[in-house]
């Protein structure tokens, strides 16, 4: 690897310029060369072996094996690989939750053991964000963490899947600075055993000299106090990531891919590495997350390594016939291009792709209701845009603009007897995908098929709730009733081999 933040840090440890802690953030097989680089620059000089861990289930035995060896051994470097310490943004907030989680407490008592551990938990959120615990009235100082680590953390979140409102933040900044007040007069310093505590006393200088702790990260929260404490330090280094694009292509697979073949030596054809990707990366499961599923990067990996393994053998490169014979496919299928088959009646891709979608999922029972009930709603909204469009006797409008101001005002209407319209909440240009999709429906098949979807989807819903010994079968049926395959029993026969 030729990163130059990672050479210059390299030559800087070389000439003798160590620092207790270092990051770097990328995809593991490119952020894990780099970590191991800057760990043996440091294990070299100062004469000792690298310790490594890969995705250790906690922190705080590493830092305790640390620290213990540091009073009987001159040197000790640690290297820590995908640990997720620093890609949590609610830190912070979640030692906010723990602290008010003994709140309030009595004014001039003195504190408990519970209150104790609240205020270490509220001073080390103070010092997370390098605000002075005593610079100023204990309200200002309370006041001065952002709002993010007032929002709430998990502990929240468990009770209320909403942020604190204004009234409830007033209320928490008012009785933490009760609690901050009470640890003053009792002369806390705030030292807690948590493993964030721990690094951020490693950041200024716990460890002596010649004892190292390295991590190589997928993610780091750029807002993340320590992650700001390094990139200060510059012993932070981002070496690049993977991550989906608009258009379904995976950017910073080439530096993942020239890693690969320089470990393994062997080379793999552009067509194959599009075809690896597309078989084996996946999007995060979580919404808003971004960058590409951690587990699918490192199936990636893993597959090119056995097709390496295999082609050496033969002394050749990794072609596109290899990744098709070798690797299964169960890359991410978007769901959105799923419903585009639909709405452009291509039945038959859209029982392809459900199928690629269903048996990539990991848990296939739960991704059938998930797609059902996404589905479910696109019938009742394309069921009410062709009903309004046959009643109303609207054309079919290939121009957003035009239809904006000719046709929507007309879907969205307030509906006879005032029910609620299913599609007066929908952005406009969803309403015009849809309406595109019941303009391509007005033949009388196709028409009878939409006015049968209320039974069809009552009739799906039975069948995936057990009424049905294959759901596959039964959900098949309705995508391809749908996207034009004019019955349910094609859904049928497109399943069988």
């Amino acid at each position: 690897m030729k990163t130059p933040e990672i050479d210059a840090a390299v030559k800087s440890i070389e000439g003798g310029d160590r620092q207790p802690l270092y990051l770097v953030i990328g995809e593991q097989v490119v952020a894990m060369k780099a970590a191991t680089r800057i760990a043996g620059a440091l294990a070299a000089e100062s004469g000792c072996e690298v310790a490594a861990y890969k995705r250790p289930a906690e922190l705080r035995p590493i830092l305790a094996d640390l620290l213990t060896f540091s009073l009987f051994d001159p040197a000790k470097v640690t290297l820590v690989s995908d640990s997720a310490i620093f890609a949590d943004r609610t830190a912070a907030a979640d030692l906010i939750d723990e602290a008010a989680g003994a709140l309030p407490v009595s004014q001039g008592a003195a504190l408990s053991s519970a209150g104790k551990e609240a205020a270490g938990r509220l001073l080390q959120a103070l010092r997370l964000f390098s605000i002075p615990a005593d610079a100023g009235a204990p309200g200002e100082v309370v006041s001065s963490l952002p709002a993010s680590a007032l929002d709430g953390g998990a502990r929240h979140r468990r009770r209320s899947r909403r942020r604190r409102t204004k009234k409830q933040k007033a209320e928490l900044v008012r009785d933490l600075a009760g609690l901050l007040e009470a640890a003053r007069a009792e002369e806390l310093m705030g030292w807690s055993d948590s493993d964030l505590a721990e690094l951020g006393r490693m950041v200024d200088g716990l460890l002596p000299e010649g004892h190292a702790l390295v991590f190589a990260e997928r993610q780091a929260d750029p807002a993340h106090p320590l992650v700001q404490r390094l990139a200060e330090k510059k012993t932070m280094f981002d070496v690049g990531g993977m991550e989906f694009d608009r258009r379904g292509g995976v950017g910073g697979l080439d530096a993942v891919v020239a890693e690969l073949a320089s470990e393994t030596g062997v080379g793999i054809d552009r067509g194959a590495v599009q075809e690896l990707a597309r078989r084996t990366l996946r999007k995060p499961e979580e919404r808003g997350e971004s960058g590409v599923d951690a587990d699918s990067a490192a199936r990636f990996a893993g597959e090119y390594r056995k097709m390496a393994d295999t082609v050496r053998d033969r002394a050749g490169r990794i072609d596109r016939s290899t990744v098709e014979e070798m690797v299964a496919d169960r890359g991410d299928q978007d769901v959105f291009q799923l419903m585009d088959a639909i709405s452009e009646q291509r039945p038959a891709q859209a029982v392809t792709q459900l199928r690629r979608r269903l048996d990539g999922a990991a848990d296939r029972n739960a991704e059938r209701f998930r797609f059902f009930g996404l589905f479910a709603n696109f019938c009742q909204q394309l069921a009410v845009a062709h009903g309004a469009a046959v009643s109303l006797d609207l054309p079919p409008e290939r121009n957003f603009n035009r239809f904006k101001t000719r046709v929507l005002p007309k879907l969205t209407a307030e509906m006879p007897g005032g029910a609620s319209n299913p599609l007066a909440r929908v952005h406009p240009f969803r309403v015009f995908r849809i309406y595109q999709a019941a303009s391509a429906r007005r033949d009388p098949a196709s028409s009878r098929a939409i006015a049968s979807l209320p039974w069809r989807i009552l009739q799906t819903e039975i069948r995936l709730k057990g009424g049905s010994a294959d759901g596959d079968t039964a959900l098949e049926a309705l995508v391809a009733t749908v996207a034009g395959g004019g019955a349910a029993e094609q859904g049928e026969r497109a399943r069988a081999p």
